[in-house]
């Protein structure tokens, strides 16, 4: 164990600036920028100045989702894309990749959460998995000499260490949230020691339910149990379901989560998740990574409830069905009438990513005492006031399908939750026309006769 004026000389040694960190970027590299909170920021600066001097022009940026700042160096590349070759290389789309796409500098990965440190960590059989240098934001380093960047577990430490240049970008207001596992790295294990300009955290603003939300929460509702291990996304579906729970008579909760969003902030304060009926991570709420409000992540911050894991670890499909009584509700954008759903492209518009989606919905139906959810408003409405239904009889041209009929079981809309695992193409065309709005079931059903999975025998609900 270093003394702490050892662990003081050993950080003077290591500390540039962002412009010196910029300069170790050779033409060509492949950078990590991490993923959300860890992706860094006054690097990002250096290196966009750079790409606008013409000192770069060939770069690739991977990331695992972006949030604001906007990436300089983004910017940068699609300015200067004519004049060289410049790539953003993410598993995840968010509003700044769909923002940029028509550019073609961001390049969707397909990948699913639980495979991102695989990506990292095997034999690097291609070479757009290589990575040259590795710069993550992160908090200031603890009297151990570790830096933690535990609000963001997903890939950072494997990323780090897998690649040959690794470099921390400290800021002051990055929370600390304990593992876990691989939350943090030493000192020893880095190279470089950015101290940043301590940008204030990004937050999610506060998110209300709308009216169809709060229905298709109504419907899933019921379905929990005491003791129950929760699963919850982004969004009003979950903040609904939240304040629905916290309302109930329910007790015992326990958290398996890709993220930890602010529902289960809300289930915390009204004494719902004690996590002690979990068998593994007993009394601790599992995530690898959050996007939330201000009150959230300062509840996340050194709290000892906390249990920061990496992403194979939270979404790896084996550790989630291991989960007894495990309830997972994910989105999804379309589904068909042939029980297939896509959570990550409209049409061939790429939206999002797979992310956890596939290996939950799997995970917890396999689960002992298990429940997947799939949910999603019925309809939408386009830019000319037109109402579109989601259920649709074939997915949209161009859509991906992100997680098969063989592996959906209970789906939901403000209409109504119906589980079609098991059940022939007949029952479940039926079943999912029941959910989809009243104005588009007549021609669901035409379709699904034109189909031949329409019997004389089924029906569809007024």
């Amino acid at each position: 164990m270093f003394t702490s004026s050892e662990l003081m000389n050993k950080y003077k040694s290591k500390l540039i600036t962002a412009e010196q960190a910029a300069q170790l970027v050779k033409n060509g590299d492949k950078i990590s920028y991490g993923s959300f909170h860890t992706k860094p920021i006054d690097f990002d600066i250096a290196l966009a100045n750079r790409i606008a001097a013409g000192e770069i022009t060939k770069l690739d940026i991977c990331i695992v989702g972006t949030i604001p700042p906007v990436p300089q160096a983004l910017v940068k590349m699609i300015e200067m894309s004519e004049k060289g070759d410049f790539k953003y290389n993410t598993s995840w789309f968010g509003v700044i990749e769909r923002a940029t796409a028509a550019t073609g500098v961001p390049a969707f990965v397909p990948v699913q959460f639980q495979d991102v440190i695989k990506t990292r960590t095997e034999p690097l059989w291609h070479d757009s998995l290589r990575r040259d240098v590795a710069v993550i934001q992160c908090a200031p380093m603890d009297n151990f000499g570790n830096f933690n960047f535990g609000i963001v577990n997903a890939h950072t430490r494997r990323d780090l260490l897998n690649t040959p240049i690794k470099i921390v970008e400290v800021n002051q207001n990055f929370p600390v949230v304990y593992g876990g596992a691989e939350e943090h790295i030493h000192i020893d294990e880095i190279d470089y020691i950015i101290e940043g300009s301590n940008s204030e955290m990004f937050y999610l603003p506060e998110i209300e339910p709308t009216e169809v939300e709060v229905k298709i929460a109504q419907h899933i509702i019921p379905l929990i149990r005491d003791g129950a291990c929760l699963q919850l996304g982004i969004g009003g579906v979950p903040n609904a379901i939240g304040k629905m729970i916290a309302d109930s008579d329910l007790k015992d909760l326990g958290v398996h989560s890709e993220m930890f969003c602010d529902a289960f902030y809300d289930l915390y304060m009204c004494g719902k998740i004690t996590n002690k009926r979990k068998v593994k991570d007993t009394g601790k709420s599992v995530f690898t990574f959050s996007l939330c409000t201000k009150k959230t992540m300062e509840f996340l911050h050194k709290n000892p409830l906390m249990a920061s894991y990496n992403g194979e670890y939270v979404t790896e499909y084996s550790n989630i069905k291991a989960i007894d009584n495990m309830f997972a509700i994910n989105a999804t954008l379309e589904i068909d009438i042939l029980g297939q759903a896509t959570s990550e492209t409209i049409g061939q518009t790429q939206y999002s990513g797979t992310g956890g989606a596939l290996s939950f919905t799997w995970g917890a139906y396999e689960s002992r005492g298990g429940t997947a959810v799939l949910c999603l408003p019925s309809t939408y409405t386009d830019k000319e006031g037109r109402l579109h239904s989601k259920i649709k009889a074939s997915l949209t041209p161009g859509a991906v399908v992100t997680i098969p009929r063989s592996v959906i079981s209970t789906v939901a809309t403000e209409y109504g939750i119906a589980n079609i695992k098991g059940l022939p193409l007949w029952a479940r065309a039926e079943a999912l026309i029941n959910l989809a709005h009243p104005a588009f079931r007549d021609e669901l059903v035409a379709e699904a006769e034109k189909m031949k999975i329409w019997r004389r025998s089924n029906k569809i609900e007024l």
